[in-house]
């Protein structure tokens, strides 16, 4: 029986500087991306509601089971969106070997919700964590796509160094042992009254 309490909602990725469809980072034109995000929305609107896989637990918070992607994910796997801190945190992510030991992973984004489309849009800025089963170690990936989004223009120095900076404070508090974050226990109240298989 799902918590009526959690409000159903839609958050789609959005995959900066890819929205073309290929694994090349390019500037793509308004039109592209609008018609990407637009595509995610009408294909996951299909979504039947007993199946449905976004919740708002309150403004700063949405959870979404992830049990049906044909990458990295598990039958425990599910995505916690901290808009304000500005990160999604992927609990029980699933990596082949030797990438295994990682069980976190963590993408940094800035959310917005588009009033057009009806949904949070996460804007992927190109950085990511993964966090070991010990919560504590970690190693950031994707710096080489930080530096060619900038050669790009596709994002400015001011803006670049906001990305480093927000990556780093993460870091830290997961070297402090701070990890996992206040807000992750509670998305995890969240989707055990959802009656979803998690920690």
């Amino acid at each position: 029986m799902l918590d009526t309490t959690l409000t159903p909602t839609l958050l789609i990725w959005w995959r900066f500087g890819y929205e073309h469809g290929d694994d090349d980072l390019q500037a793509n034109t308004p039109e592209i991306v609008r018609q990407h995000l637009s595509k995610k929305v009408i294909k996951f609107n299909k979504t039947e509601r007993e199946n449905w896989r976004w919740y708002q637990v309150n403004p700063n918070l949405i959870v979404e089971r992830w049990d049906d992607s044909p990458l990295h994910s598990g039958p425990n796997t599910t995505i916690y969106y901290l808009l304000d801190k500005g990160m999604a945190v992927i609990e029980d992510v699933c990596f082949e070997p030797p990438d295994d030991k990682w069980k976190w992973y963590i993408p940094i984004a800035d959310f917005f919700f588009d009033e057009e489309l009806n949904a949070w849009v996460m804007k992927d800025l190109f950085l990511d964590i993964c966090v070991e089963g010990d919560d504590k170690t970690y190693q950031i990936i994707d710096l080489p796509d930080l530096a060619c989004a900038l050669d790009l223009k596709l994002i400015t120095k001011e803006e670049s160094r906001k990305v480093i900076d927000r990556i780093n404070r993460i870091a830290g508090e997961v070297t402090a042992g701070k990890f996992p974050f206040q807000e992750i226990e509670t998305a995890r109240e969240a989707c055990r009254n959802l009656g979803w298989r998690c920690k």
